[in-house]
């Protein structure tokens, strides 16, 4: 659904500021307003959708009113740094960022809605999963996820001889990056790179990490930055890196443009980014495929993620039943699920819904290949990841250790050691 940013946004700042207030929120339940009024925050597309969900809604349930806001990712975290504290002006029904989701409930231990019995945990990705369960309690619904597989040039292959078959790990991806750069030249007559990667960004580091079913944290919450998965991806990162075969780019509007000058062969990205390579490459249709993500030497072919979102009720809310009847009904129903995914590329992370005919057609623009069964099939591979409160802090110590790593060729190792101390000394553990 999202385009994940590669730095701290505002709403990361937010939300940093927010977990810098204590208090365990919940409190008391307000009053209500008005019987059955389900107010909801949410942004963009994810709010029309729940607009479309609560009509359908009403037709079984015509006595429940709806009051919808739609806000930034900034506002919601921005509003969540006071409510959740005194457990008043919180709406009953909120869209979180998946990565986010834990930090607020570590902090607010009793702020967001016990889900336990709504939510079927083997009927959604691992990954999803993880970002709602914290403290062995599910704090919130799974929604739209962002599993990651690699989109390809398949012009830019065949110029360069190169088989996309043949690409089945990082080593391998190497080398045809290799013949890619060598052969291929962009309209405006540059040399094609294989793929792009922020220098000053832990984007590609992170989408190693969880590809080996690492991250910044442990399963207990303990800084992981330094363990021998996260060495080798970052080694991993850094070869590919210095084999010259990738382009860099610093913010979002020039890695779009990856697509608009047709300077990569390949970008390893979430499924949303089918819809930014449409719009932005209208006619490059038939000229890209999608394929697994290589995998790492002597391992199976694995997956990632990037992006994504939850829903949370908070338990101050009135009308904490309706609002769990009201999500549960527009989490499952595969039409509406369906629906998402065809209206605003809300990829669900409910399995049940990849049942629905779009997900088993072919797309003629990714010529004529089903795209969608590599994504889920690669999603249901992506493990759970442990985000914890520290995540946004992490991410950003992170960044600048990639780019001490990609632009000063500073040494992996002595990199994270540094990292692991840092962040250990910041977060106590």
């Amino acid at each position: 659904m999202k385009k994940t940013k590669l730095f701290v946004s505002a709403a990361a700042i937010s939300m940093v500021a927010a977990l810098s207030l204590t208090g365990c929120g919940g409190g008391e339940k307000k009053e209500a307003e008005s019987g059955n009024k389900i107010t909801v925050w949410a942004w963009d597309v994810a709010l029309k959708q729940l607009q479309a969900s609560a009509e359908k809604f009403k037709e079984s349930h015509p006595d429940v009113e709806f009051q919808f806001e739609e806000m930034g990712t900034e506002q919601i975290y921005t509003k969540l740094a006071t409510t959740l504290n005194t457990g008043k002006g919180l709406a009953d029904v909120i869209l979180l960022e998946g990565e986010q989701v834990s930090g607020y409930a570590s902090k607010y231990p009793e702020g967001f809605a016990d889900l336990s019995d709504i939510v079927e945990k083997d009927d959604y990705l691992p990954v999803k999963m993880g970002e709602v369960t914290v403290n062995d309690k599910v704090v919130g619904f799974p929604w739209d996820a962002g599993p990651v597989a690699l989109f390809y040039r398949t012009d830019y292959f065949e110029q360069a001889g190169v088989n996309a078959d043949d690409i089945k790990t990082w080593d391998d991806f190497i080398e045809a990056g290799k013949k890619v750069t060598a052969s291929c030249t962009t309209p405006s007559g540059e040399p094609v790179k294989m793929l792009p990667i922020a220098p000053n960004g832990s984007n590609f580091w992170k989408m190693l990490l969880t590809e080996k079913g690492a991250g910044y944290f442990d399963a207990e919450g303990n800084t992981s930055v330094n363990s021998p998965e996260a060495l080798e991806c970052m080694e991993m990162a850094k070869k590919i890196y210095d084999a010259e075969i990738a382009l860099n780019y610093t913010d979002w509007a020039e890695y779009e443009g990856v697509v608009v000058n047709q300077s990569v062969a390949t970008i390893p990205e979430a499924v949303w980014m089918i819809g930014t390579i449409k719009d932005k490459g209208p006619d490059q249709s038939g000229k890209w495929g999608v394929m697994n993500l290589p995998a790492f030497p002597g391992e199976e072919i694995s997956g990632s993620t990037n992006g994504g979102s939850d829903i949370v009720i908070p338990a101050a809310s009135a009308n904490v039943d309706v609002a769990k009847e009201f999500v549960k009904f527009a989490m499952t129903d595969v039409d509406l699920q369906a629906d998402g995914f065809v209206n605003y590329g809300l990829f669900p992370s409910y399995i049940p819904a990849y049942d629905a005919e779009v997900f088993t057609e072919p797309d003629e623009f990714f010529g004529g290949q089903k795209i969608y069964e590599t994504f889920i099939e690669l999603g249901k591979k992506v493990p759970a990841v442990n985000y914890t409160e520290n995540y946004n802090e992490a991410m950003k110590a992170a960044g600048s250790a990639c780019a001490k790593v990609y632009l000063e060729g500073q040494d992996p190792k002595t990199v994270l050691e540094d990292l692991e101390k840092d962040l250990v000394s910041k977060f106590g553990k």
